[in-house]
């Protein structure tokens, strides 16, 4: 059972995302800086996991267990059980 506070919350910053970055048909951030090139949910889970929120962070990398109202909200998810996101020497922030 989806918790629907936590869906409408979720689905509020992925419409910030939505307009905050460019995103292409393929959920694809094609804004230039540091989610260039990465999956919409990417900023997402990196503020998450700056806010402390990561499930696993050994200083190095965030790890997150994906939560069912995170894969309704970010579909291409569904599949998924872990999103594992760290930070390049240059800024960038990747999936691993």
């Amino acid at each position: 059972m989806l918790n629907i506070p936590i869906v409408k919350e979720i689905g509020k910053i992925r419409s910030q995302i939505m307009r905050d970055y460019k995103v292409n048909e393929r959920g694809i951030i094609s804004s230039p800086g540091k989610f260039e090139g990465e999956r919409r949910y990417v900023p997402y889970f990196w503020n998450l996991g700056l806010e402390g929120s990561a499930d696993r962070d050994d200083g190095k990398v965030f790890g997150f267990d994906i939560t069912p109202e995170e894969k309704f909200i970010f579909h291409e998810l569904r599949n998924r059980r872990t999103v594992k996101l760290y930070e390049r020497d240059d800024g960038f922030v990747c999936e691993i």
